[in-house]
């Protein structure tokens, strides 16, 4: 099964993909669906994807299942609508729904006989819509919610692999929180088989804990630029490097396939492959092995955003100050909508 970032098409063959392994598309695939299914191309404000490119998109790439805890999926349209669209092409989905109880359930997969949970989370802070008890949203991704939708997938099928995509972290960071980090290993080490990560739109770091597969961010998939937000909405050049995690359930084995978008002509082109393997992460992690002081300290230091005033979330915050440092955020956003209306 190959799982990839985030995808954003505005109309059919808005991107075209080069010399990827033939392979490849044979293979199951699972992405983040990073906006509504409106047949319309014809919006100027929000991320949304067009409902025949994803079908086209779906039925090239043998798509399996798509994640929608995202910020996005609430811009245009209605979730209805989205949900919808998915149940009449039979494509399983997890992370939004009409109310809290349908958004947290969780895709079930099969590769070979082996059955797979994937637990799709979007954090609040970066303006994924929370789902209510009667208002549609995405399942919020708190620490007590993920530990315990794993125990109870967990103890439900004791020989399950599952899985969380995570929506996370602040957008062009390529280090996870000390929160975020810490909150992986945790759910590793109390049975979760492997953390994956979307969001940040560039590639994150990545470890092997407890010889389970994290990838804090795997970047872009499939986002066109300069079309969204009345064609305002671009990347930085390193956003252009881009990863498709290939995981062989049957075998335990990943590979890390490299991916170079190119803006200019719209092709994403296929660089690379490497094994998912002890000597692939200590060639490429800046961060495996590190304990939480150290990681701490590395964040302090090296973090993409440390001159920008966003707060930093630790792995001992309260629940009082999490609450807080969330408030700041909410704020600060209110505050650039505000400028926004002044340009």
């Amino acid at each position: 099964m190959i799982f990839v970032g985030d995808i954003a098409l505005p109309f059919p063959n808005s991107i075209s993909i080069d010399g990827m392994p033939a392979y490849m598309e044979k293979l199951k695939w699972f992405g983040n669906l990073e906006g509504a299914l409106p047949e319309s191309s014809d919006y100027k404000k929000g991320v949304f994807n067009n409902s025949r490119a994803v079908e086209n998109l779906k039925n090239t790439y043998n798509f399996a299942g798509f994640a929608l805890a995202n910020n996005h999926i609430l811009d245009i349209g209605s979730l209805k609508e989205t949900l919808h669209t998915l149940k009449c092409w039979e494509i399983p989905y997890c992370g939004a729904g009409m109310n809290f109880n349908e958004a947290i359930q969780p895709v079930e997969l099969y590769e070979s006989d082996q059955r797979i949970i994937i637990i799709n989370l979007g954090w609040e802070v970066i303006q994924c819509c929370i789902a209510g008890t009667n208002k549609p949203g995405v399942a919020p991704l708190t620490k007590q919610l993920a530990l315990k939708l794993l125990s109870k997938n967990r103890k439900k099928h004791p020989d399950a692999k599952i899985l969380f995509f995570m929506h996370w972290s602040y957008e062009l960071e390529s280090l996870p929180q000390p929160y975020e980090r810490a909150l992986a290993h945790r759910l590793i080490n109390e049975g979760a088989d492997g953390i994956i990560g979307s969001h940040p739109h560039r590639i994150g770091e990545i470890e092997l804990y407890q010889s389970k597969p994290i990838v804090y961010s795997l970047g872009n998939w499939l986002f066109t630029p300069h079309y969204f937000f009345d064609r305002k909405l671009s990347f930085p050049e390193f956003c252009n490097e881009e990863l498709a995690l290939e995981w062989n359930f049957e075998s335990g084995k990943s590979y890390m396939h490299k991916f170079e978008f190119m803006p200019q002509k719209s092709i994403l082109k296929y660089v690379s492959t490497e094994e998912f393997s002890d000597n692939y992460v200590q060639k490429q992690s800046n961060i495996q092995g590190l304990s939480n002081k150290p990681y701490k300290n590395y964040y302090l230091r090296s973090h993409y955003h440390k001159r920008k005033g966003l707060p930093i979330y630790f792995e001992d915050d309260s629940e009082g100050l999490i609450k807080i440092k969330n408030r700041i955020n909410k704020l600060r956003d209110i505050g650039i909508k505000f400028l926004s209306t002044l340009r």
